[in-house]
């Protein structure tokens, strides 16, 4: 079990896009070809006629409680992760075997800040509202650093960190619109919390092994909601093993 961690923005999102049907049925056939004389694939149909739970007991039992985890590499399963901020993703890039990224790209889809800044000059009594629909914010709050050291976020500093990002983006708009730079060279002074959406898939033992790593208290609160979500999805997949 983990602990149920505050969702800190209510745009962050985990949608599932794809999953092995069958996980603990395949992850049973791969246990049981370890000692099988014969092929598994001909035990398929007879093997299909039990439930996924009590495949799910017998790989736990025989194999996952006994840390022989290969068989979970079998099954794999995709998610689209949304509205998290650039530096989430930078973090969960780092954890490279047995999954795979596709990340949004900020080259291509420059559009979304040129719209948003012309948004800022037509309404800008919705500035902040608008601002945080493409970028991400930390609520007002007490948090921790990596030592543990404790400090408050305070809404004047929120408001001025809204407000440099803000600057940020007409300067974008700037730069793009009127003097001609590339958005691969623009986006350089955009700031690190800008939300951007990526697909990724995890066979089951890299997922629950990335959540090994990000669900510690240690971890970087966005990154553990990132956690928590997979992981609520996992245990839906493939409860008995989570």
């Amino acid at each position: 079990m983990i602990d149920n961690l505050e969702l800190l923005d209510p745009k962050l999102a985990v949608q599932v896009l794809s999953k092995t049907d069958r996980p603990n049925l395949l992850c049973y056939l791969a246990m049981h070809q370890d000692y099988c004389e014969d092929f598994v694939a001909q035990e398929m149909e007879k093997l299909s006629e039990l439930s996924e739970n009590q495949l799910g007991e017998r790989i736990v039992r025989n194999c996952v409680n006994k840390n022989h985890w290969g068989i979970l590499e079998h099954p794999s399963i995709s998610f689209n992760v949304i509205n998290f901020p650039h530096s989430v993703m930078v973090q969960a890039r780092t954890h490279r075997v047995g999954i795979t990224f596709d990340v949004q790209s900020q080259r291509y889809t420059g559009e979304r800040i040129l719209r948003l800044a012309k948004q800022l000059k037509d309404s800008p009594e919705n500035s902040f509202q608008l601002i945080e629909e493409v970028f991400y914010f930390r609520s007002v709050g007490y948090y921790f650093d990596r030592e543990g050291n404790k400090y408050f976020y305070s809404e004047s500093a929120r408001n001025q960190d809204i407000e440099f990002t803000q600057r940020s983006i007409e300067y974008y708009a700037e730069k793009v619109n009127n003097q001609g730079y590339a958005p691969e060279h623009a986006r350089d002074i955009l700031t690190q919390n800008i939300r951007q959406h990526f697909v990724v898939s995890f066979n089951a033992r890299s997922l629950l092994h990335f959540c090994d790593l990000r669900l510690p208290k240690d971890a970087q609160p966005e990154i553990r909601n990132l956690g928590q979500m997979l992981f609520e999805k996992f245990s839906e997949w493939m409860p008995e093993v989570a």
